[in-house]
């Protein structure tokens, strides 16, 4: 298959017309409303730089995120953080609730909840009466953004939002339950870890520099970061760079060379060896694999 040139990932955006950073709406996605989707070139591989939180009433879909299917069945939520590649190659009878909205919106006890995961999320299916709050949440919520605006209108939609995001919160929170107490230190600094490395990884990739940044010894670290995840801060560091390589493999057209720059690397061969050693395979197998 021929590599069309493209320099960038594309970015879906706020829309400049919700100046309060939050849109929210009922999605019945049928054949009709799948081709609006494309042709108002929506559903196309893209990230977000916002989150994407689903209620969905009903569902038979699949999610592509950063190159894992993740299935939706039936009654459940879901979310997409902001800068994960996604799009949903397919969908039959799904319908539901999605709201979008500004990172910094998000209560921060939330957003960590959503946050502290390594892998790639999972939907949680929902029992009648967990559909019930979310359904009286998600009708109230849309009568509001509906009405006349009033001078507390804005203060009520965000409050809400954050409702109809706390339930989804709750969820992925006992879901994480089995975590032992005594691994709660180790869960917070994980987390501590995770947020410096997703906006560090292109320049720091040294595991001691890390600790160094957090204020914790390197084997303290190590220590967390493994009780945590079960695997140790380096794994992780190449985990994330591959990752993104492996996203500007498949939906642009840099070459290798361009790639191990931009993710801080001068010497492309020895970026070539970590890839393959990480992925399995050298950059260009991986991109021609996954355009054959």
């Amino acid at each position: 298959m021929k590599q069309t040139k493209q320099q960038a990932i594309p970015v879906h955006r706020m829309d400049t017309q919700t100046p309060l950073g939050i849109e929210f709406g009922y999605l019945d996605m049928t054949d009709e409303y799948n081709e609006i989707m494309v042709k108002s070139n929506k559903n196309v591989i893209h990230r977000d730089d916002y989150y994407m939180f689903l209620f969905m009433e009903a569902a038979t879909a699949i999610f592509s995120i950063d190159f894992e299917e993740v299935h939706v069945q039936g009654e459940s939520v879901f979310y997409v953080r902001p800068g994960q590649v996604h799009f949903v190659p397919s969908f039959q009878g799904t319908k539901g609730w999605a709201l979008a909205i500004d990172s910094m919106l998000v209560e921060k006890e939330y957003k960590n909840m959503f946050e502290e995961q390594f892998i790639t999320q999972r939907p949680i299916t929902i029992g009648v009466s967990l559909s019930a709050r979310m359904n009286q949440t998600a009708n109230l919520l849309h009568t509001v953004m509906q009405a006349e605006p009033t001078a507390f209108s804005n203060r009520i939609i965000l409050n809400l939002a954050n409702v109809f995001i706390g339930i989804i919160a709750e969820q992925y929170a006992v879901r994480q339950e089995n975590l032992q107490h005594n691994k709660s230190r180790s869960a917070l600094i994980t987390h501590q870890f995770k947020e410096l490395l997703s906006e560090n990884f292109r320049t720091i990739k040294s595991p001691i520099q890390y600790a160094r940044k957090l204020n914790y010894s390197l084997s303290h670290l190590n220590e967390s970061v493994k009780k945590t995840t079960g695997s140790p801060v380096s794994y992780w560091i190449h985990q994330q760079i591959v990752l993104e390589a492996k996203r500007l493999l498949y939906y642009t057209g840099m070459d290798v060379k361009e790639i191990a720059f931009s993710l801080g690397y001068e010497d492309h061969t020895y970026f070539s060896r970590l890839f393959a050693k990480v992925a399995g395979m050298p950059p260009n197998t991986f991109r021609h694999k996954f355009h054959e």
